[in-house]
């Protein structure tokens, strides 16, 4: 099997070819919105195309030291969320990365908005996000982000 391609909502990611788990690729223009993409493609893994309302809004501050520690992070709050608190993603309003010089970590701020995931029908479990494969590469103009999600 080659790659499947899959575009949603003009965001730049696509599903790799896999033995066993579901991996990902993502191409932004920046890291910012490779986060974001990063989280659409999760949530179209998780509840595949189903429209989700964006009915609550929640925020998300993250610390991490290493920038991949954050992705892992920022991914797994999503299954986190599903799991115990029966949140559903719907869209990433906004998202900000920023590197804190003083403190010497990395620190991500957002506002999502979702639904109650108990609203939804949808079968597909993902238990884990691996650091296996795991790449975040940043060159002027484009930030590429690779991640492997546990199915």
């Amino acid at each position: 099997m080659g790659e499947v391609n899959l575009f949603v909502n003009s965001m730049g990611y696509k599903f790799l070819e896999h033995t066993a788990d579901i991996k990902i690729l993502v191409e932004e223009s920046n890291l910012d919105e490779a986060f974001k993409t990063s989280a659409m493609a999760l949530k179209q893994v998780m509840a595949e195309n189903i429209e989700v309302a964006p009915k609550i809004n929640r925020i998300l501050t993250l610390e991490e030291k290493d920038i991949k520690d954050l992705l892992y992070r920022f991914m797994e709050e999503f299954i986190y969320l599903l799991d115990a608190e029966d949140f559903l993603l719907s869209e990433i309003v906004d998202l900000e990365v920023n590197k804190d010089s003083e403190k010497d970590i990395f620190v991500l701020s957002a506002t999502i908005s979702g639904d109650n995931a108990s609203d939804y029908k949808f079968t597909n479990d993902v238990k884990a996000v691996t650091f296996s494969d795991m790449k975040i590469e940043e060159s002027e103009g484009k930030c590429v982000i690779q991640l492997v999600l546990d199915v």
